[in-house]
């Protein structure tokens, strides 16, 4: 799949395709995905939490790994500011539980910490997943009729740049995307 998204990168470059700005930004990212395997040695900078290591890839992540390599980690532009950002499923270093954290890039090459999701009580991340939502029109669940739109609750989501699919193997999912008018994640259901 990534060939394909660097086949029409490099025909963008001859002049053959018009992407828009958020197309550019998603390729970019795929490119960035195809690259040599990461390594996780690094401890996060969040104190109490560790990044997924080779032995946790059991459950749904061992299940998926030709479709998906790094089920807990996805790499993109998720605010339009030009600087590459991370998600990561990280897991706590005590006891039980997971979280869902985004690291953006910041000017100084540091990083902001966003925490989206965390889940104090549940010892098995490998249930869950996340891959980049592309930037294009989107059916949420309300859309798709599961539910009711709730008021200022979209039928369709219109991406600008990359998002966060958040999902649940076999299940449920949300997106969670940059909104540029608050400056902050929003989270929305996909399906249930």
């Amino acid at each position: 799949m990534v060939g394909i998204y660097q086949n029409a990168a490099l025909k963008e470059e001859k002049g053959g395709s018009n992407f828009s700005d958020p197309m550019r930004t998603f390729v970019a990212a795929l490119m960035l995905l195809s690259g040599p395997a990461l390594s996780f040695a690094e401890k996060p900078p969040i104190d109490g939490w560790r990044y997924p290591a080779e032995s946790d890839y059991i459950g749904d992540w061992e299940d998926s790994r030709k479709q998906l390599r790094v089920p807990f980690h996805v790499q993109a532009d998720f605010n339009g500011d030009g600087l590459v950002d991370d998600a990561w499923i990280l897991i706590r270093t005590k006891g039980k539980g997971w979280g869902l954290f985004v690291f953006m890039g910041q000017p100084n090459n540091s990083k902001k910490i966003i925490q989206l999701d965390d889940n104090p009580n549940n010892d098995y991340p490998q249930r869950m997943g996340i891959a980049l939502a592309s930037p294009v029109k989107h059916k949420t669940a309300c859309g798709k009729g599961y539910f009711e739109c709730e008021k200022g609750e979209p039928a369709v989501l219109d991406l600008k740049q990359p998002g966060i699919d958040y999902f649940v193997y076999e299940s449920a999912n949300s997106f969670f995307y940059w909104d540029q008018k608050s400056k902050t994640f929003k989270r929305i259901w996909m399906s249930d």
